[in-house]
């Protein structure tokens, strides 16, 4: 019997060693006894000479053992966490999308960003068409997948403006400038920084506005460089400026070509 054993003499909980070495050595629980009676009782056949040990010594190495099973556990359990981290909820995911593909700016918050992608798989579950902005199309992915197949992203383009007011010499004073400032003067007087640049379909929705903004040049001719933004699908875009009348165009015209007039003698 070699290190501590059930008592094969059934007199105690454990005993330790062999005849004639330690077998003379009980225990009970913890506590440690001495018991020769009982170790002269037990054969005498092991050859070799086992190293005596106590209980607590015992318990000490199993405790040891213990902690060392317990932080290999834990160096595991790490490993694991650090190979499948946390997975964003769709919620976070789509506003990372938003901010990566920058159109978080369309919104005013991520609290407002969320009603909206909520907002349009409600219109399609209430069988609105499927078609919307590149946002739309995040919110479809990820809230809503079951209204992928056949969705369209509109394709929204960003025209360049150039309104040019010349003077012949002919209507002289139609331009006020100051050599590099300019506006429109006399009959023009509403050519200016703030005259309104509208754009409207063919069911006079508006689609964007904007404003000519400083005009630059001289008095013959005064130039107002501006942009809006327009989004495919539609029948036709009428375009108009303060009310020198409407200019209309194709998506692919006002997007490929972009919107140029002039005005004046």
């Amino acid at each position: 019997m070699i290190g501590w054993q059930p008592d094969p003499a059934a007199r105690h909980e454990a005993r330790d060693g062999v005849p004639g070495l330690c077998a003379g050595r009980v225990g009970e629980g913890r506590a440690e006894a001495s018991d020769p009676v009982g170790g002269n009782m037990l054969a005498n056949h092991i050859a070799f000479r086992p190293r005596c040990t106590s209980i607590r010594s015992s318990w000490l190495g199993s405790s040891v053992a213990a902690t060392i099973v317990v932080a290999l556990m834990l160096v595991v359990w790490a490993l694991r966490v650090a190979e499948h981290p946390h997975s964003p909820s769709p919620d976070e995911l789509f506003l990372s999308w938003l901010r990566d593909a920058r159109l978080a700016d369309q919104f005013d918050s991520d609290a407002s960003a969320l009603a909206h992608g909520k907002q349009v798989c409600r219109t399609l579950g209430e069988g609105g068409p499927k078609q919307g902005s590149a946002a739309d199309k995040f919110a479809v992915d990820l809230f809503c997948p079951q209204f992928v197949d056949g969705f369209h992203v509109i394709e929204t383009a960003t025209v360049r403006g150039t309104f040019v007011l010349t003077d012949d010499g002919l209507n002289a004073g139609s331009i006020a400038s100051d050599g590099e400032a300019c506006h429109g003067g006399k009959g023009y007087a509403d050519i200016n920084r703030n005259a309104p640049v509208i754009v409207r379909n063919g069911k006079n929705q508006i689609l964007d506005s904007t404003s000519l903004g400083d005009g630059r040049g001289d008095n013959r001719a005064c130039t107002f460089f501006f942009s809006f933004s327009i989004p495919d699908g539609q029948d036709r875009y009428v375009v108009s400026v303060s009310h020198r009348g409407d200019y209309i165009y194709t998506f692919d015209q006002l997007a490929g070509q972009g919107f140029r007039v002039r005005l004046g003698g």
